[in-house]
């Protein structure tokens, strides 16, 4: 791994809540509250979390695509939370995304000569017959043939709707791309052959990813290094296999419960956890998971938030049982 690519710090985001006849301010919801990350350059970075846990809303905060309430977001020590709507639109063609769903992430209505070419032309990477051969190159590079330029979406499978995705991430050779569960709406044959590109594509191109998923089982087999969040928080942060091996949070080991094993004779020791997640922020100054958590203390959980601490090398975990 490389020098520290991206630093966020301290990163909140909340959506107001109004409500009353004049729809005043009654609340807010804490999507993303105070977590800290580090993406080392060439890493693969998970994000990991339930449906609501603000995993999604991290990525697209950094972006800046929703802008973010407090904190820093550092990229090559640039802090992109003060940076004009001229300079970050700059700064991204060295950020990309991909999105979840490719059949909603393409415009239906232009070819995929367009789609990938629309990046090269907003940032003016040239026209003509040099835009043309470097949208070949892409749709080469993903592993599409070149009579699908002039198809449209909707001639494609899902399989090769995201690769046209990813062909336009690329098209400004980014530094990171930031994927929102790329392989989600995907059959499992297809997700397996569009991570091996993803992990090809890394390799050739010195790619950093930070890759948003609720599949464990996806991010062993792609990511170098991996956090759990639950309600906006930060629980447990380590490389991907002590996560597997040695779990500490008690969430972490509830997720892990849950995971299928494709052996018959094996019977994991599920962990139910009660009640569902929240999206209300749970209790101010309270651990986040503790009215769900079975081994919860309910004197201090309900009382004292547990703060991100280093239990082991490289191992930090947000929970009063390692204090």
């Amino acid at each position: 791994m490389g020098d520290t690519l991206l630093a966020v710090k301290n990163l909140k985001k909340y959506f107001p809540v109004r409500g009353g006849l004049f729809r005043r301010d009654i609340g807010s919801i804490k999507a993303v509250d105070d977590i800290d990350l580090t993406v080392e350059e060439g890493q693969s970075f998970g994000l990991v979390g339930e449906s609501g846990s603000g995993k999604t809303t991290v990525g697209k905060t950094i972006l800046r695509l929703v802008e973010p309430t407090e904190g820093e977001i550092l990229f090559e020590g640039r802090d992109l939370c003060k940076l004009s709507e001229s300079e970050m639109r700059h700064l991204r063609a060295e950020m990309q995304m991909i999105f979840q769903d490719p059949y909603s992430s393409l415009n239906p209505r232009m070819t995929v000569k367009r789609i990938v070419g629309e990046p090269l032309l907003i940032h003016k990477w040239g026209k003509g017959r040099a835009l043309e051969e470097r949208v070949r190159e892409l749709i080469s590079l993903v592993g599409l043939m070149e009579d699908h330029l002039f198809r449209y979406p909707h001639e494609f499978s899902g399989g090769q709707r995201q690769r046209i995705g990813i062909a336009r991430a690329l098209a400004v050779e980014p530094k990171m791309l930031i994927l929102d569960e790329p392989t989600s709406a995907l059959d499992v044959s297809v997700q397996a052959q569009v991570l091996d590109l993803l992990l090809e594509l890394q390799k050739r191109l010195n790619l950093t990813y930070l890759f948003i998923s609720h599949d464990l089982a996806v991010i062993r087999y792609i990511c170098d290094r991996v956090a759990l969040m639950y309600m906006g928080k930060v629980l447990e942060v380590a490389a991907v296999e002590d996560i597997f091996q040695n779990p500490m949070h008690p969430y972490t080991q509830a997720l892990l419960s849950a995971m299928p094993v494709a052996d018959p004779e094996y019977q994991p020791e599920e962990i139910i956890l009660e009640g569902e997640i929240s999206t209300l922020g749970g209790q101010e100054g309270a651990c986040r998971f503790g009215p769900r958590c079975p081994a919860r203390d309910t004197a201090r959980c309900g009382k004292e938030e547990p703060m991100l601490q280093e239990v082991e090398d490289g191992h930090l975990v947000a929970c009063h049982l390692y204090d």
